[in-house]
């Protein structure tokens, strides 16, 4: 069964409300922008800011899909990525310590 946000997303770009792309943005916080947006955005602008947090749904459902992907490469070649990656786990964990 997909979740509200796969569910959402499978709509076609007409069939998108303010409310439907709210349940389909994955985190509150995210939820709470688009809502101040929507609230403080000129009638004449709407269409644009629609189109703006639907953009960021799409490209939040494809990197989770590109994840997924990635993970189930890892689980068949021993946690190895794929060449074209970089690990930078090391220099994300260097730079917080800083």
């Amino acid at each position: 069964m997909p979740t509200t946000f796969e569910a959402v997303v499978i709509m076609g770009s007409d069939d998108w409300t303010p409310d439907s792309i709210a349940h389909a943005l994955p985190d509150a916080g995210m939820r709470m922008e688009f809502v101040r947006q929507l609230n403080t955005t000129p009638l004449s602008g709407l269409a644009a800011l629609g189109e703006t947090w639907i953009k960021v749904i799409e490209d939040l459902k494809a990197a989770a899909e590109r994840g997924r992907e990635l993970h189930a490469y890892q689980r068949q070649h021993g946690g190895q990525l794929p060449e074209q990656y970089t690990d930078v786990t090391d220099l994300i964990v260097e730079s917080r310590a800083a």
